[in-house]
């Protein structure tokens, strides 16, 4: 059998090759008999798509020499693509066709002039290229082109996710796979029969000027859609029931007919308030089956860190949390759902990121400037530092170039006002000295040449917030579905995303309210009682737990450690600080262990014979 590194059978994935002589050639390893893959191809009759994929994921339409894909989480059926792809003339105009569709999909589409395809508006959907023997081939995951590259970790970018809480954009998104590239989320890979691989931007966030009403309204109808394509009626669907985001989940899915169960996970914190107001939740809708998932039957963090069965195409935190997630993903597989609704992109989405203020102080300064206040009083942020940093009008690139410069005080940095173009980045104290000196020059060489997502700073930051976000749900939802469950994103669909970036910041910012706009969307489907929750569960405490009960397989991890051999880890200081931690260590930890968990799935990584 053809080796496709990285990619466990139950995973559903897909490479795109092009209509050529020598795409067919590169195909043929795939197609060999004992492969199991499917394919779908050119109007040529080469094949155009190969991979997994289930019926029911994608759609497919053919008129001419034309072909449309929606292959993903979607309602689409034939006739909707042949419908809505009425009139378009090549093959990125297919493509923008499937715009506006609810749903979390690839969009794809084929002409005799060439071949087109993007991901998802969140980042959640991912597509990636890279040139083989003259060829250019795209894929969703890195690592299926890397087994046709050669499979090469690029060295400079696995260190440079060695950095804290995460690298900034878009180093944290440039795969660490030697001549593999990322497509970002706002642009469309063509791949030409005439002209070389080249990506064209296909959506512009949208002017943030939604009064609350309006915009609570589009949210409320982009989010019942969402839920919808996932939990139609009679159907079972299992959803978190804990926040406010996952709570509003499940209340649609019960509103829409599905019989749904809900999953609380009890937290080890004892303030922890999740349980109590779940349960109020599923007395409060009535029609919900509610299952707790007792605390002490739940995996901590770092449970089965020793044993990483899943491949991921990156380095990730979510190799932390996976037991857990794969646990409760297991209970809705249980009680026969197929799906599980989470909330994953609701905070990063509805929450208030400090730099909004900066956004809001042009067209409303003096409530931005009470709320900066607030701000400055709840997180102890200096006068003088907090006003440097409002009139700081220092470009993206010269921020980020100056990251290099305080990689050891980051702890310290991150103290001052959170008002830049993104958090302070920080090294772990067991790097080693002479990575410390690459990660600085790597940012200064990169900042450079680094373009920010927008030009506001809030904005800027939302975007790469969402994005960071998606990349570590992304990998979570891969690991369940070899239990039979598809991990369902709502929040990440682009038709919420939209809804949530098109209201005024006004009304997201708020330091005083929790939630606002997620809060007035949900006013006609929660009961007014779980509408007043404002808190969130901390799961600092399960982390420290779970590092405690599990400090053996992290010293073990030390022992024969991956990035020690790169140059990158300090064996005798990492071992030092795992058995004497303080109060940073755990969250310094956390991306030494995502990629040395991930180096030791991959290496070495077996190629595609072709």
């Amino acid at each position: 059998m053809v080796a496709v590194p990285g990619v466990a059978s139950g995973l559903s994935w897909f490479v795109v090759v092009p209509d050529t002589d020598g795409g067919r050639a590169l195909a043929e390893p795939l197609r060999r008999p004992g492969t199991g893959l499917r394919t779908l191809t050119h109007a040529s009759g080469r094949p155009w798509l190969l991979g997994r994929w289930t019926d029911d994921e994608v759609a497919v339409a053919e008129f001419g020499d034309r072909r449309l894909v929606a292959l993903g989480e979607h309602r689409l059926g034939a006739g909707d693509l042949e419908r809505l792809g009425t009139g378009a003339r090549d093959a990125g105009q297919l493509c923008a066709a499937l715009h506006g569709r609810p749903g979390s999909f690839h969009a794809l589409a084929s002409t005799s002039a060439g071949t087109a395809v993007h991901g998802s508006l969140s980042g959640y959907r991912r597509v990636f290229f890279a040139s083989v023997r003259e060829q250019t081939l795209a894929a969703d995951r890195a690592d299926v082109l890397a087994g046709f590259t050669g499979g090469r970790v690029d060295d400079e970018a696995l260190a440079l996710r060695m950095l804290a809480p995460y690298a900034p954009w878009p180093i944290f998104w440039q795969p660490v796979w030697q001549g593999v590239h990322a497509v970002p989320p706002d642009r469309r890979l063509l791949l030409d029969r005439a002209a070389a691989p080249r990506t064209v931007t296909r959506w512009r966030a949208p002017e943030p000027e939604l009064d609350l009403a309006t915009a609570a309204d589009r949210l409320r109808r982009a989010l019942s859609d969402a839920v919808a394509v996932r939990a139609g009626a009679d159907e079972v669907v299992a959803s978190d029931l804990s926040g406010l985001d996952s709570t509003s989940l499940c209340a649609l899915a019960a509103r829409g007919g599905s019989r749904v169960v809900g999953l609380t996970c009890v937290s080890p914190d004892p303030l922890d308030d999740d349980l109590p107001w779940a349960r109020r939740a599923a007395a409060e809708l009535g029609s919900v089956r509610h299952e707790v998932v007792d605390g002490e039957a739940n995996p901590l963090p770092y449970e089965g860190i020793l044993r990483p069965e899943d491949r991921f195409d990156e380095p990730t935190a979510a190799v932390l949390y996976r037991a857990s997630f794969l646990a409760v993903s297991r209970r809705a597989a249980e009680h026969g759902a197929g799906v599980r609704l989470t909330g994953f992109g609701g905070d990063e989405l509805l929450s208030a990121d400090p730099a909004m203020q900066l956004t809001l102080l042009r067209t409303h300064p003096r409530q931005a400037v009470r709320q900066l206040r607030l701000l400055r009083s709840a997180y102890r942020w200096g006068r003088r530092d907090t006003l440097r940093a409002i009139v700081d009008r220092r470009s993206y690139g010269r921020w980020m170039a100056s990251l290099g410069g305080d990689l050891d005080g980051a702890g310290t940095a991150r103290a001052r006002p959170l008002l830049g173009w993104g958090v302070p980045v920080a090294t772990a104290p067991w790097l080693t000295t002479d990575a410390r000196v690459r990660l600085a020059e790597a940012l200064r060489e990169r900042g450079s040449a680094a373009v920010p997502l927008a030009e506001d700073r809030g904005l800027h930051g939302r975007l790469a917030g969402v994005y960071a976000g998606a990349a570590n749900a992304r990998h979570l939802a891969q690991s369940t579905r070899r239990v039979g469950v598809t991990a369902a994103l709502p929040y990440l669909d682009d038709q919420v995303v939209e809804a949530c970036l098109a209201a005024h910041p006004a009304h997201v910012t708020s330091p005083r309210h929790y939630k606002p706009l997620i809060r007035a969307a949900m006013a006609p489907v929660l009961p007014p009682a779980l509408l007043a929750r404002d808190t969130k569960a901390d799961t600092s405490i399960a982390a420290a737990r779970g590092a405690q009960r599990y400090r053996d397989d992290l010293l073990a991890l030390a022992d024969d450690s991956r990035l020690a051999g790169y140059g990158l880890v300090d064996v005798a200081a990492l071992r030092a600080a795992v058995r004497a931690p303080d109060d940073r260590t755990w969250y310094d930890l956390d991306q030494t262990l995502a990629c040395e968990t991930w180096l030791r799935t991959v290496e070495p990584a077996p190629a595609i014979r072709c």
